[in-house]
């Protein structure tokens, strides 16, 4: 009999997740073992989606179970690869095998998360067997951004994890977990840029407590869920909402002791009659913001009103039988003269039955929490922007919009709100101030307008801006509803940054972490030495190649005065194709699928610009030897070599500098990488094979 702890799931399909604190641990290799087991017993079992990362023993036990194709999805001119859930559900299988249950589909899949496609199988009856890290549950996320470092951009929703029939902890020691990444064991196809800061043992010791806790509160949980009924709780939780941006890491707080303690958690936004008129306009966007994310964590939410927010508050928690209180602290100044008269002070005073957790923001290294990550757009925007009605005159408008200057920084367009805060068009300063006044806003205003979603890139997002002129952006979540706006001047610095890296590794070695003058010269020597080493060892197969080809000079020693002009042609050619195409993929222009367009532009532009430098080069020995006669009485075949030696290399540079970015972007690796210094070290070689393999061609029984 399936435990009784499901509720919505229980009538569905089992659900197994195997819990990781750390990649590498073994949960995809046990959940794959278990997968196997069952097959031999004949149950009708498939693979939904496991991702190998180039591990062999993890492709070892995929083989001979049944796999579904994965659903290509294409968006924006690019195409990823996700778990195809109509698919499975028209073989409806006993048992689905889906691994990374954290995962985000790409834009325009029918489902936003992996594990919203788990939930589908779920409800239809089907077993899933899923794996996922502790890190990846969305109420420790201050937790990991505090041990790591790091924002877990993709998350489970706890409410979700906590429903699932059996959880198995994979679990290895972390000193067994630190030989396996230096064997390679861990990522043998490409290491992952964190794993230097997030593989440190004190670390993945704290993240394995976390696991292991994680573990047993599932299991307490079953049990209780069998014992009493899950309306039998004894304690009450409630959050104070604000406008606050560390109210959400207050909700997961709450919602984390709300789930140790088996209690009823409630999240109330209290206003005062005198405020409501007079709350300001960029307030509203964040405090809905925060219920709708209390309702994301399963959280129910409330709004009430009274003269006194302190005294309200208190009120309806003995109403309703409320047991902890959680607040923030008050961002409030300290009064000198008349102490304890803030918000949280008042609380403390009058609810002295109850128990009261007032949490400080949470910062690391001196830094404020930030509820995005801080890569995204929700970092970046502010919700200083102009809200109008749709339904409101132009005149009326203007008005309004007098009454809003005062709060907002900077004025470019007008949004058109709906009473749910759904953005329903918009319109800039320009058009509103020419349009006839007695016309309303819907008439006139665009329905069809840009924006981005709150955790998109915002390296795209200042892509986007630039490519269609934008001065300022919406940012929405995935119901449409407004939560801020990016104007040009935020997004300046992102462009500044990212130009600034992509320049520095062009150039052959890693971006500072500062301004030139401001790096130690050890920190220097270390971003410089890398590059230069590699480039070093590349440039000794140049020496090698020489060596190989040593006969074929001693023979024809003419051939070795044009070595340096060979291959510094293909080397220049190979540069200068990288880095247009570097710049082309920055600005968003070319994407992968536009490579056979960029090679076949490329493998032109190399024969013609060969064919330039052949008759430069042909006509700079025809003339020497006009002058001086250099190269003695085979000149015409020297000079034949040397203009096919050259529209063969530039050709080669060009395809090849053209190539390396799209292979880097393939690999998932900074095309900026694909530096003019390694492909010139690249162009090189081959510059040297193509030049005296053309050589023995042309003057074989004449000059060799």
């Amino acid at each position: 009999m399936k435990p009784t702890l499901m509720t919505h799931l229980s009538a569905g399909g089992h659900l197994k997740i195997y819990l990781g604190y750390a990649p590498g641990v073994g949960k995809t290799y046990q959940m794959l073992e278990d997968a196997r087991a069952l097959r031999a017993r004949g149950v009708d079992l498939v693979v939904g989606c496991v991702e190998a990362h180039g591990r062999s023993d993890i492709r070892e036990r995929i083989e001979g179970l049944k796999a579904v194709p994965l659903k290509r999805v294409v968006h924006r001119g690019g195409s990823a690869e996700e778990l195809d859930v109509d698919a499975i559900l028209g073989l409806n299988p006993r048992v689905c095998v889906v691994d990374e249950l954290a995962h985000s589909n790409a834009p325009g899949s029918p489902r936003q998360k992996r594990w919203q496609d788990v939930q589908a199988l779920l409800e239809a009856g089907i077993d899933v067997l899923t794996t996922m890290n502790v890190q990846d549950l969305a109420s420790l996320s201050d937790q990991i951004w505090q041990l790591t470092g790091f924002r877990v951009r993709e998350t489970v929703p706890d409410w979700f994890f906590q429903q699932a029939n059996e959880v198995v902890l994979a679990d290895v020691t972390p000193r067994a977990l630190l030989h396996r990444l230096e064997r390679g064991v861990i990522f043998p196809d490409k290491a992952k840029p964190e794993s230097e800061q997030f593989f440190q043992e004190p670390v993945l010791v704290a993240l394995r407590e976390l696991a292991i806790r994680q573990a047993a509160q599932a299991l307490e949980a079953r049990h209780a869920g069998k014992t009493k009924p899950p309306d039998s709780h004894s304690q009450k939780i409630l959050v104070n909402i604000t406008a606050d941006p560390s109210t959400a890491t207050l909700l997961r707080r709450a919602r984390r002791v709300a789930d140790h303690l088996q209690a009823i958690c409630i999240a109330v936004y209290v206003y005062s009659k005198e405020e409501s008129s007079a709350l300001p306009a960029e307030d509203r966007p964040s405090v809905e913001r925060h219920l709708r994310f209390a309702e994301n964590l399963h959280i129910s939410t409330e709004i009430i009103h009274g003269k006194n927010r302190a005294q309200t508050l208190v009120d309806y928690a003995r109403k309703n039988g409320v047991t902890q209180l959680f607040l923030n602290r008050s961002a409030e100044a300290q009064r000198r003269w008349f102490p304890g008269l803030n918000f949280t002070d008042q609380v403390l005073q009058q609810a002295s039955e109850m128990e009261v957790t007032v949490v400080a923001p949470r910062s690391r290294h001196g830094r404020a929490a930030s509820p995005y990550p801080e890569d995204e757009a929700g970092a970046l925007m502010h919700s200083g922007y102009v809200r109008i009605s749709p339904d409101i005159t132009i005149e009326e408008a203007i008005a309004g919009i007098r009454q809003q200057a005062g709060q907002v920084e900077m004025i470019y367009y007008a949004y058109a709100l709906d009473e749910f805060e759904h953005l329903l068009g918009v319109l800039s300063f320009r058009e509103l101030l020419s349009a006839e006044r007695s016309r309303k806003i819907r008439e006139v205003m665009h329905t069809a307008f840009d924006s981005v979603l709150e955790d998109t890139d915002q390296e795209i997002v200042a892509q986007l801006m630039t490519k269609r002129r934008l001065l300022a952006i919406p940012v929405l979540d995935q119901h449409g509803h407004m939560m801020g706006i990016i104007t040009s001047a935020d997004v300046a610095g992102i462009v500044q940054q990212e130009a600034g890296e992509d320049i520095v590794k062009i150039g052959g070695m890693e971006a500072l972490d500062g301004p030139y003058l401001e790096v130690t010269f050890g920190q220097m020597v270390r971003k410089r030495a890398g590059w230069l080493a590699i480039l070093f060892v590349g440039e000794m197969l140049t020496a090698t190649a020489m060596g190989f080809f040593s006969a074929e000079i001693e023979r024809a020693v003419v051939l070795a005065l044009f070595i340096p002009l060979i291959i510094s042609s293909g080397g220049n050619s190979g540069s200068q194709a990288t880095t247009l195409v570097i710049r082309a993929m920055a600005l968003g222009e070319i994407r992968l699928g536009d490579w056979w367009r960029v090679i076949r532009r490329e493998l032109a532009a190399g024969v013609t610009l060969g064919a330039i430098l052949g008759i430069i080069g042909i006509t700079r020995i025809f003339l020497w030897h006009a002058l001086r006669g250099t190269y003695g009485p085979h000149y015409l075949v020297v000079a034949l070599t040397i203009g096919c030696s050259l529209v063969g290399v530039v050709l080669f540079g060009t395809t090849a500098g053209s190539m390396l970015p799209f292979i880097l972007r393939r690999c998932g690796l900074d095309p900026a990488s694909a530096s003019a210094p390694f492909v010139a070290t690249l162009v090189d070689v081959t510059g040297l094979i193509i030049y005296f393999s053309v050589a023995s061609v042309i003057l074989r029984g004449i000059l060799l």
